[in-house]
């Protein structure tokens, strides 16, 4: 007799418990029988999904036995890869359309109130829904008061400049979840941190204590991560204070020019790659005792893998970043920011303003030395801070030379008129 409300059954082939013991369905110890069916559908981004994954902790807590599914797009695979609390895995460039249409879930959770998204809740044969669904008509609708206010605030560009929710604690209240906010998940994997440890040995000469700086950043916005020069700074205060540090450099394909020209500049990185798949990343970051990042995806391994993060925040909204006790968020404390525009209309970037003397001099109050090592200091020193350099250094001619208090004035003006 099959017993096909078991966790390891498998439709087509035998499960794994018969594969390793060859025991009989109907004699099987391992008998996990399923409770709740839940389906998750989460898009975006690679942070995106990743930080979506703080929502897992407290669906299993509420509902033990239940059986997961989260639809995603291909390259977010290998976020959710090996999460002991997805069950199952469907990507938008596969038949993922013939389970959602036949299958029956008890719980339906889409927080994100894009098209192709809420279409796909639409679809879904649920008892419940929980945040964004399509309308039929093109548009969208919100399930509940939380999602309601949620997709206002992410409508109205003056709602998201004065929303001070993590989005932590506006998905848990989506989701109608209890907190406190759970950190993501990510599984990284003996293997790659054998294969990472071996090539930051090989790499680092007698140095073991490695510091990671991050230059990947999404391509949505042009202007998220710092320019060269001020990495290069950045390095050579770390240099300068932790001769016995090393600064692991990292970055995406989009990165691969500027790590070129990081790596020749002789401050004393090492290379980190750019080509590095999910679970090297996410060992890079494991082994570094901080990390700097402007980037939501190295941010959020770094919350998943508990190394503290100083992230560097422009166009987006420092606030909305989950801090989990341990991270600093430091941003320009300018009007515009949280402006969400894809390039910026003003000669020198909030990004630009952001100074690496101001970075460091905060990083050395949140990160204190303690003996041979950096330990972190007591967990109220987390938060999210505005800091502004009257002397930020720049990286190209194209940068206009002006006062930043100048510059606070004109992005003020501009505000008024509505051109920010």
């Amino acid at each position: 007799m099959w017993r096909s409300d078991c966790r390891h059954f498998r439709t087509n082939q035998p499960c794994e418990p018969h594969k390793q013991t060859g025991v009989r369905c109907d004699e099987c110890a391992g008998y996990d029988p399923l409770g709740e069916r839940i389906l998750i559908v989460k898009l975006g981004s690679l942070g995106d999904v990743l930080r979506t994954t703080s929502c897992l902790a407290p669906l299993k807590a509420r509902y033990p036995r239940c059986h997961v599914t989260w639809v995603t797009r291909p390259e977010a695979r290998a976020v959710l890869a090996r999460n002991p609390a997805v069950d199952r895995i469907l990507t938008i460039d596969e038949n993922y359309l013939e389970i959602l249409l036949v299958e029956e879930f008890d719980l339906a959770i889409g927080p994100e109130a894009d098209q192709l998204s809420a279409s796909i809740m639409r679809m879904a044969r649920a008892s419940e829904f929980r945040g964004f669904i399509a309308d039929g008509r093109g548009g969208v609708r919100a399930v509940g008061v939380a999602a309601a206010e949620w997709w206002q605030t992410s409508l109205d560009d003056e709602l998201k400049q004065r929303n001070r929710r993590t989005y932590g604690s506006w998905l848990y209240a989506v989701c109608a979840l209890e907190g406190p906010v759970a950190a993501p998940v990510l599984s990284v994997t003996d293997t790659a941190r054998a294969r990472v440890a071996e090539r930051l040995a090989a790499r680092a000469g007698e140095k073991r204590r490695y510091v990671c700086i991050n230059t990947g950043a999404s391509g949505r916005w042009k202007e998220k991560r710092w320019k060269a020069a001020h990495y290069q700074q950045f390095a050579r205060l770390i240099g300068e204070a932790e001769p016995n540090v090393v600064v692991v450099l990292v970055g995406g394909p989009n990165e691969v020019a500027l790590n070129r020209e990081l790596l020749a500049a002789g401050i004393g990185f090492i290379d980190g790659g750019t080509a590095n798949t999910m679970d090297e990343f996410g060992a890079l970051v494991a082994a570094s005792e901080w990390v700097l990042t402007p980037d939501s995806l190295g941010y959020h391994v770094a919350c998943a893998t508990a190394t503290p993060a100083l992230c560097l925040v422009g166009p987006t909204a420092p606030w909305e970043l989950d801090l989990y006790g341990r991270n600093l968020v430091l941003y320009s404390d300018l009007s515009c920011i949280a402006c969400y525009r894809s390039e910026c209309p003003f000669p020198r970037t909030c990004m630009d303003m952001l100074a690496p003397q101001a970075a460091w001099e905060n990083l050395q109050v949140w990160w204190r030395a303690g003996g041979a090592d950096y330990r972190p200091i007591a967990a109220e020193v987390s938060g999210v801070i505005p800091i502004i350099g009257e002397d930020t250094p720049t990286s190209s001619a194209d940068i206009v030379e002006a006062p930043a208090r100048e510059l606070v004035q004109v992005r003020r003006r501009a505000r008024s008129s509505h051109i920010q």
